[in-house]
């Protein structure tokens, strides 16, 4: 089930948008703008943000966009009514992001949200898995499949796959990854339980070519696929 934050501060079409996306079976998080989105977005994890820009007044789409960028590299759609050329530029000066004008129509936003996150991380919103090479990995079934073999991973095999599922080809933070993973402060206590886990899923994609992972010591870890 794909996770999605919407920020809008008009309470009506953020609560039309909200229904719409989970009739089809996706989780979302709503927030108006008004608390502490960066907050919301580091609880919720969300795999895209369809995030206003105008909020009470100001371009506060632009500043929590910035926020999220100083450590996520998940995906956003900005939404607004704003169309003058300084906003475009300013919109896409952030990586992995699109631009939809109001008023739209929700076929759009599913399509473009489909686009963003089939282009990222080769999910099928359909079935709920990653397509890996010949693997499919589910992670709420917590198995990869290849044809008719079935491997079983762990929970935290499962979460730290996930994780770089969600960024494939990105390099992604040693502490990042923890944070989200064990959901501690002090990323060095679980340096050593990381590098297991990333062993233990090296081995698992040993008979792909196509996958692979590479760590980076007090960098960052990449789950590289070649399509």
């Amino acid at each position: 089930m794909k996770k999605v934050l919407i920020v809008e501060d008009d309470i009506n079409l953020g609560t039309t948008m909200t229904g719409s996306l989970e009739i089809r079976k996706m989780d979302v998080c709503y927030s108006d703008g008004k608390g502490n989105v960066f907050e919301i977005f580091e609880q919720f994890q969300p795999d895209i943000v369809l995030l206003d820009v105008l909020m009470g007044g100001k371009k506060a789409g632009f500043e929590i966009a910035g926020k999220i960028r100083t450590k996520y590299h998940t995906p956003i759609i900005f939404i607004t009514s704003l169309d003058a050329p300084e906003d475009l530029k300013k919109a896409f000066s952030f990586e992995n992001i699109d631009y939809i004008n109001k008023p739209f129509n929700m076929m759009e936003v599913l399509l473009r949200i489909n686009k963003l996150l089939s282009h990222r991380s080769r999910f099928n919103v359909v079935e709920n898995y990653y397509q890996l090479g010949d693997f499919a990995f589910y992670p709420e079934e917590h198995v990869l499949k290849k044809d008719d073999k079935r491997v079983h991973l762990n929970n935290l095999e499962t979460a730290v796959l996930t994780v770089l599922c969600k960024n494939i080809n990105i390099q992604v933070s040693r502490s990042e990854i923890i944070t989200i993973v064990w959901g501690v402060d002090d990323c060095k206590i679980k340096e050593g339980s990381l590098n297991n886990i990333i062993s233990s899923l090296r081995k698992r994609f040993s008979d792909e070519p196509r996958v692979k992972i590479e760590s980076v010591m007090k960098v960052g870890v990449k789950l590289t696929m070649e399509f």
